[in-house]
């Protein structure tokens, strides 16, 4: 009996392979009427290769069959042949108890694209089976409607459907990969949700992710913490820089603290960035080089303070940063920005400065003014560029730069004065270099101490442009 039943079914699958239906495939919709469920079967799967859109009414009636392999191969034949007359049918096997029925019902509502089942596949989000919500997952993404995304999110939020498949969706629907949705995600209440939203912001990799993963380093978990700041890093926008600092002068877990740390610095390392000083470390002794290129100098009075990004040093009486005459740190026939947060009490003082008498430059603040200026030559003119607003007593990002024809001051990233010159600072000066004073004879206007606070000094071997310095005196909401 086996063999004669097998004998059978191999004879009606030839034929279904050979032979030459009728416009309306009238053998093959015969067969789906058979007593035997394998030739049921076989000839579902055999109209599906046909691909003939007349078998479509007959292939939902066997969406009904009792035997679960029948049901399951009209589902496919239905998916390859791609007729929205099918929805309805394949939403209600959707929804029943054979999970291979599922997975090819699936299947097939992704292949039609009919929008009408995405409530359908939204719920199957959730279904026990994994391939059935990966395979509802990859229709939702073929459906494609942006509206989608916050159904989606909804489902997860309810408990009713998978969070990797969700996470996995939201990249490809919804209003840029569906970030906002994301974005929601991070502060879910489920710590493993979060990681995993966090994950997915990391795959989307476009800058408005930067925002959210701000937000996520702040969670309770470390975990997710570390993965804000891979996800930062592995998107490469520079807005990240100042909050990633900011987590490192704040995280109390050491290996978070220090991969933020090294990830701001990362972030920061504009090709022309020959030095820079954060004062995150906290040191009263040693104000540390960051780029590691050697510009460490010796802390003279200062304490340490919260600064505008991490921490800081306050500069009182006398207290200053002697830098020497780093190696890295060349100032002879080249341009070159300078840049630090300060923090002012008095009117006047010294912020950054090089030099003396002979030549030399500064970065400074003299009856309120900020204002930058060059000395090129020893029985030279001095070149000052000079605003005209004084500074408050609150927080301001200020800039100078020499270029080869002028040199600019700058306040919170706009450019408030200008002087002409004649071209760059001809040699290296003789005298060291230093934060927050001028030990020698000044090279410009004056020589006082500076009284107040100074964070995040940074020196390019570059003429930054506007753009480029505005980006740097960008302040993150957060701070």
């Amino acid at each position: 009996m086996r063999t004669t039943l097998g004998t059978g079914i191999l004879m009606v699958a030839v034929g279904l392979a050979t032979a030459t239906p009728g416009p309306t495939g009238e053998a093959y919709l015969r067969d789906l009427g058979s007593p035997e469920a394998a030739v049921r079967a076989a000839t579902a799967t055999a109209l599906g290769r046909q691909g003939d859109a007349a078998s479509v009414p007959a292939l939902i009636r066997a969406l009904g069959d009792a035997d679960a392999a029948v049901r399951r191969e009209a589902a496919k034949a239905l998916g390859a042949i791609k007729d929205d007359r099918a929805t309805d049918a394949l939403i209600q096997a959707l929804a029943g108890t054979d999970r291979n029925v599922r997975f090819y019902a699936a299947y097939a509502l992704g292949e039609i694209r009919d929008a009408k089942a995405a409530n359908a596949l939204v719920r199957a989000l959730g279904d026990p089976a994994y391939g059935v919500r990966d395979q509802a997952a990859w229709a939702l993404r073929e459906i494609g409607d942006p509206a989608l995304a916050g159904r989606i999110v909804a489902a997860l939020k309810q408990g009713k459907a998978d969070a990797a498949h969700v996470l996995w969706l939201l990249r490809f629907v919804g209003e840029q990969g569906g970030v906002e949705h994301l974005a929601a995600l991070v502060g879910a209440s489920d710590a493993g949700v979060r990681l995993q939203a966090v994950d997915a912001l990391a795959k989307v990799g476009t800058p408005a992710c930067v925002g959210p993963l701000a937000r996520a380093l702040k969670d309770d978990a470390p975990a997710i913490r570390a993965a804000a700041v891979e996800a930062l890093v592995a998107i490469g926008d520079r807005r990240a820089q100042e909050t990633l600092a900011a987590l490192a002068g704040r995280e109390t877990d050491p290996a978070i603290r220090a991969v933020a740390a090294e990830a701001a610095l990362h972030l920061s390392m504009h090709a022309d960035l020959m030095a820079w000083w954060s004062f995150d470390d906290r040191s009263t002794a040693t104000a540390k080089d960051v780029t590691r290129r050697g510009a460490d100098g010796e802390i003279k009075g200062c304490t340490v303070v919260e600064g505008k990004i991490g921490h800081a040093l306050d500069f009182t009486g006398q207290a200053y940063i002697e830098l020497g005459k780093p190696k890295s740190v060349k100032v002879s026939g080249t341009p070159l920005t300078i840049m630090a947060w300060i923090k002012a009490r008095a009117a006047t003082g010294v912020v950054v400065g090089r030099g003396g008498a002979f030549c030399g430059l500064s970065l400074y603040l003299k009856d309120g003014l900020p204002k930058f200026g060059i000395h090129r030559e020893r029985d030279g003119p001095t070149y000052i560029a000079a605003g005209k607003e004084p500074l408050g007593r609150e927080w301001v990002h200020l800039a100078g730069v020499v270029r080869e024809d002028r040199v600019e001051v700058y306040v919170g990233g706009k450019q408030v004065a200008s002087a002409k010159t004649a071209g760059y600072v001809p040699g290296e000066c003789g005298q060291p270099m230093e934060i927050g004073f001028d030990t020698g004879n000044t090279a410009v206007e004056i020589t006082d101490h500076f009284d107040g606070v100074i964070d995040e000094v940074k020196v390019y071997s570059a003429a930054l442009s506007g753009e480029a310095i505005a980006a740097e005196a960008r302040v993150q909401q957060s701070h």
